[in-house]
């Protein structure tokens, strides 16, 4: 039996729309799932992104990416997310983080808004794709890398800063350009200051040339505070990347034993964390640095990839018929 979903392609940029993408082009190889993108045309069931955009009358499952947690951050677009969390026929969660995020915030155990439960299904990408890229011949063998819309969440100057004082005598390559909270005269400061004969920064690439870079490295740097489950790590793992990343957020769960984790964060006690965005980039260089030089020499982990997009659509499909086929 078709079944026919609906997922909205309009709205969303970053991280959800990389994934809605990869998770459509898997779809669209299946002979039981027709893909619809037309509000207009009928569908059997939706599959919204974050929060329900288009207005309908069919069941819907909703993707959930985070929610809004500055207490001085947008915290009423916590409202639309809650409605739609609670009318969904079932809720994926991107990570236990992101679960563990959003009832703290939005409350969802103690105000009954998951009544038909939830899963948690970590994000996915094509490995047939990242076999098909060829490493770069650009970037120093064995070399660390880092990519991100570069925020102050991101931690860049925490990361220079560290890299820097660890000297490992590696190379070190930083891939994005600044991002919405940041200022471009800051992020050319940084450049100034810490680009070296093994810092060196590349600007925005686009997703091959990111991959190819990745698989002339051995090692990623990912010190954000709270991602929930950043594609840019599930790539770098995928391309066999040690990590190093910190302790908040689903990106633990990701890296596993594939990597260093340092304890930096703490979850905080309240419903929104009171501390800014522009306070986030403070870690101290020597831990930074310690984090590294441990990464550095840990061993290289042959493990076979665990993020194949064709399994992680198989979870998507398994929940799609569950509930679609209901109506």
């Amino acid at each position: 039996m078709v079944t026919k979903v609906f997922i909205p392609t309009g709205k969303f940029k970053g991280g959800p729309a990389v994934f809605r993408s990869r998770l459509i082009s898997t779809f669209s190889k299946r002979d039981d799932i027709e893909i619809v993108t037309d509000i207009n045309e009928k569908f059997d069931i939706g599959l919204e992104f974050i929060r329900k955009i288009d207005k309908h009358d069919s069941p819907y499952i909703l993707r959930v990416s985070s929610c809004y947690y500055f207490r001085n951050y947008k915290p009423w677009n916590n409202k639309p997310i809650a409605r739609s969390i609670k009318k969904a026929q079932h809720v994926i969660f991107q990570s236990k983080f992101a679960y563990k995020l959003c009832n703290r915030v939005l409350r969802l155990e103690s105000r009954g808004l998951l009544k038909n439960g939830y899963s948690v299904i970590y994000n996915g990408i094509d490995l047939d794709y990242i076999q098909s890229i060829e490493a770069s011949d650009r970037i120093e063998l064995g070399s660390f890398m880092a990519c991100a819309r570069w925020d102050p969440n991101k931690r860049l100057k925490s990361m220079l800063a560290g890299f820097t004082e660890a000297d490992t005598k590696k190379h070190l390559y930083v891939i994005g350009g600044f991002g919405i909270e940041s200022r471009k005269e800051d992020f050319k400061k940084y450049e100034k200051k810490y680009g070296s004969k093994y810092i060196h920064f590349l600007g925005e690439q686009n997703n091959e040339e990111i991959i190819s870079i990745m698989k002339s490295c051995a090692h990623q740097i990912h010190l954000a505070f709270i991602d929930i489950c950043p594609n840019i790590v599930i790539e770098g793992l995928s391309c066999g990347l040690n990590v190093l990343c910190t302790n908040l957020g689903g990106t633990p769960e990701l890296v596993g034993n594939r990597g260093v984790i340092l304890k930096v964060d703490k979850f905080w006690d309240t419903k929104y964390l009171k501390r800014s965005i522009a306070d986030l980039d403070t870690l101290q260089p020597v831990v930074v640095a310690k984090g590294i030089c441990k990464l550095l020499n840990k061993k290289t982990n042959d493990d076979p990839p665990k993020f194949d997009i064709k399994e992680v659509s198989k979870k998507y499909v398994k929940l799609i018929k569950k509930y679609g086929e209901r109506t």
